[in-house]
């Protein structure tokens, strides 16, 4: 009888706990980060009751009074059209024709963009990194994964993540660098840069963007909106009999990012190309305290909440 080893198979089993973990499959309990996910959810007796329940409840009654406002908005607009009111538009032949909107930006505009952008200093990226981290300390979210302490190299992590950034790689990036060779930016790499280190130091970025003066010009960060954008492979995909209406069978993978309002993109993730949208704006709004501000969410048709 075959031994097995206790070794690979307590590794297999902290893997799949991992895994299980970052799905949602199992939870733990007074965590934020790993907690339940159905304790994020407002019960539905506490929903019935609210004053700030933007919809009815019942969604028939939802759908009754969506089709009324439909029904006065065609009315306004066919009656706007038999006396030849319509605004900015015209229906000739049967079709509605809309002219063309005016430019609202003065003719000067462009000159004063291409001023602003001579305006701004000739700061290395490298250096606005470094600026960054010493505000944020966003390179502590990489940590090693055996002992769990934060890099201390933290010229080669920040050029790892440089690399990924601008998608060189770490052989040319290594090739370019004075201060780091390729196997030292690899051993970085596998032993520092995971998926969760991405999430963690993205939430601790934006959340600082959120308490910038400026950011508040922008929004409050309570809405945002997630869409997905189609990156194709250069090979043939796992399920070529799986039809996508938008793709085709073409093979490739999704990126779906959330936006806040405040322009901060609080959450990417790799979806398959083929897959409902749906799903997956859950788990962008739960992912960090960013999302979980959010009051207001839009998605597009294949994304609707």
């Amino acid at each position: 009888m075959q031994r097995t080893d206790r070794r690979t198979w307590e590794t297999a089993i902290l893997f799949a706990i991992r895994d299980a973990f970052r799905a949602g499959d199992i939870w733990l309990k007074n965590s934020r980060r790993y907690a339940e996910p159905s304790k994020e959810l407002i019960p539905v007796n506490a929903v019935a009751t609210s004053s700030a329940l933007a919809v009815p409840l019942d969604p028939l009654d939802w759908l009754t009074q969506r089709k009324q406002v439909l029904a006065q908005a065609f009315e306004a607009t066919g009656e706007a059209a038999r006396r030849d009111r319509l605004p900015n538009g015209l229906i000739q032949d049967g079709v509605l024709k809309l002219s063309k909107l005016e430019k609202q930006a003065p003719d000067n505009a462009h000159q004063l963009v291409m001023d602003l952008y001579r305006r701004v200093p000739q700061t290395p990226v490298t250096d606005i990194l470094l600026s960054v981290d010493r505000d944020i300390g966003f390179t502590e979210a990489f940590t090693d994964l055996r002992t769990g302490a934060p890099c201390r190299d933290q010229i080669g992590l920040l050029t790892v993540l440089l690399s990924d950034g601008v998608n060189l790689g770490l052989r040319k990036m290594g090739a370019v660098s004075t201060t780091h060779s390729f196997w030292e930016l690899l051993r970085i790499s596998r032993w520092h840069v995971q998926d969760d280190g991405y999430r963690q130091a993205l939430a601790m970025i934006v959340d600082a963007q959120s308490q910038l003066p400026m950011s508040r010009l922008w929004g409050a960060g309570e809405s945002a909106s997630a869409d997905g954008q189609f990156f194709r492979a250069s090979g043939p995909g796992e399920a070529m009999n799986v039809v996508n209406r938008r793709y085709g069978i073409d093979p490739g993978i999704k990126g779906y990012t959330h936006v806040s309002d405040q322009y901060a993109p609080f959450s990417t993730q790799a979806i398959p190309a083929t897959a409902h949208e749906a799903p997956y704006i859950l788990d962008g709004l739960l992912s960090n305290d960013a999302g979980r501000r959010v009051k207001e969410q839009y998605g597009v048709s294949s994304g609707y909440v």
